[in-house]
């Protein structure tokens, strides 16, 4: 190549160069601008906290805007104001998540800005007890609401110490996804499984620990009822019998001490009459 050939390949190298950054430049510059509040964590003063998002500048006109909460659409949220509030009324841990306020256009791509919402994990639904057979399978579970979603871990209290669920025996086996955890004990051991089940939802604002109580009956449970009421028709036999063979002897003795045959008055009578028939003589 020769040193002119060379020159402009470098100059054309260049252009491109300056071309591609003056058109990101103006690519960005035509991108919407949203302001939005500050992220915050619950609880919060006061009995409500309204998220704000602000579209401050944009080259296309907006059609409508809407809110989205862990990426799903909150329903009668949308409107055609460049400023677009949501209300949080009383707000909880089940409120807290990841907000996102939606722009559409009519001649660009959608726009948006994140807004989010902290809390500490707080367990609101899990078994407080579960009963099964051995052999059975027993299935716990644990759920919680609060921001960023928490670590889960599952403990047995085993002679007063908290062990951690290890699946070593695999017959343990634990599930968990967001705010939702379960705990699988397989072929359950009435000997080594009863006792106390605890789960554990942490990040990095706090924690939450819920207990469950598993009960594990011998696979004979089902039959006590039947061999209780057995039982009862036996005892009631048995009762009948003695009673029935300590009433006989006295009857026998009661027949034996009964007085003989009584004279009637009709004998009396007819012994009158035949001394009055004597006497007419």
């Amino acid at each position: 190549m020769t040193p002119g050939e060379r020159g402009a390949a470098v100059m054309s190298y260049s252009v491109a160069i300056v071309g591609a950054l003056l058109l990101q430049s103006v690519s960005s510059q035509n991108e919407p601008s949203i302001s939005t509040s500050e992220h915050t964590t619950l609880p919060v003063e006061g009995d409500s906290y309204t998220l704000q998002c602000n579209l401050t500048s944009t080259f296309s006109l907006p059609q409508e805007s809407y809110w989205m909460k862990n990426g799903e659409e909150i329903p009668e949220t949308r409107t055609s104001n460049r400023n677009t509030e949501y209300k949080l009324t009383k707000p909880r841990g089940d409120d807290a998540g990841w907000y996102m306020c939606v722009y559409t256009f009519e001649m660009s791509p959608p726009a948006n800005a994140t807004i989010e919402i902290k809390s500490a994990p707080n367990i609101i639904g899990h078994k407080r007890s579960e009963n099964k057979n051995e052999g059975q399978v027993a299935i716990l579970y644990c759920k919680s609401v609060g921001y960023p979603h928490p670590a889960w871990t599952w403990r047995k209290f085993d002679n007063g110490v908290h062990r951690e669920i290890d699946n070593t025996s695999g017959r343990f086996f634990i599930n968990s996804r967001d705010n939702y955890t379960e705990l699988n004990i397989m072929d359950l051991d009435i000997d080594l499984d009863p006792g106390e089940y605890h789960c554990n939802a942490t990040n990095m604002l706090g924690s939450s620990d819920e207990m469950i109580l598993l009960r594990v009956r011998s696979n004979l449970a089902p039959l006590w009822p039947l061999l209780g009421v057995l039982a009862e028709i036996i005892i009631l036999v048995v009762i009948i019998v003695v009673y029935e063979k300590r009433k006989k002897p006295e009857d026998l003795q009661d027949g034996d001490d009964s007085p003989g045959p009584v004279k009637t008055n009709s004998t009396n009578n007819h012994k009158d009459k035949n001394l009055r028939q004597r006497n007419t003589n």
